[in-house]
């Protein structure tokens, strides 16, 4: 199936809709849905699947996905559900705003507005999406924070759905930019999930 995104200029205006690998190709923006899990000071990374087009095997955003054409952010809940298989509501999210996420690599220029969310965890069993998600670990907030402004090398990780531990270095996360990661840490510490 052939996946269809709205692409918005710098402002968010809508401009038209592009094919989802065009939009990637041409490097157009286009807005997404992201959601971090916390749990205390713990925070929940997902484990990309080995099969994943775009950084297989890599730590990422705990549920994160393209508001397809038509889709509004209210939509983008569905991402949880699909990767996690958490059924929870956008109420129940806790909305960080809207965050400039840019990756750029030899293949491709992704350009997202993200609709950046925080979620406290409330101890609902997972069920992973193995297309999507291979795991789903815990880290230390800080130190997950501290690892990617660069002020540690690695964080201890264990999974949250088997026995997996794991030690985590910045090459092995999605490489969202300095600038995110930075908001979505004032955002979440403003919050107090603690």
């Amino acid at each position: 199936m052939i996946e269809f995104l709205t692409v918005v200029d710098e402002r968010r205006k809508k401009i038209g809709l592009k094919q989802r690998a065009d939009v990637h190709r041409d490097g157009d923006w286009h807005e997404t849905f992201h959601c971090w899990i916390i749990e205390g000071d713990q925070l929940f990374l997902q484990l990309r699947s080995a099969t994943k087009q775009d950084f297989p095997n890599r730590f990422d955003i705990t549920a994160a996905g393209h508001l397809e054409a038509g889709e509004t952010v209210r939509d983008g809940v569905r991402e949880i559900h699909e990767e996690l298989g958490l059924e929870l509501t956008l109420d129940q999210l806790t909305a960080l705003g809207v965050y400039e996420d840019v990756i750029e690599t030899e293949s491709f220029l992704d350009r997202e507005f993200a609709h950046t969310y925080v979620y406290a965890y409330a101890g609902e069993p997972f069920t992973l999406e193995s297309d999507e998600v291979a795991d789903i670990v815990t880290v230390h907030r800080e130190r997950f924070f501290a690892l990617v402004a660069g002020e540690v090398a690695s964080l201890d990780a264990s999974s949250l759905v088997s026995e997996a531990r794991y030690t985590l270095t910045k090459q092995q996360l999605v490489p969202h930019p300095d600038r995110y990661f930075q908001q979505v840490r004032i955002g979440i510490d403003g919050e107090r999930h603690d």
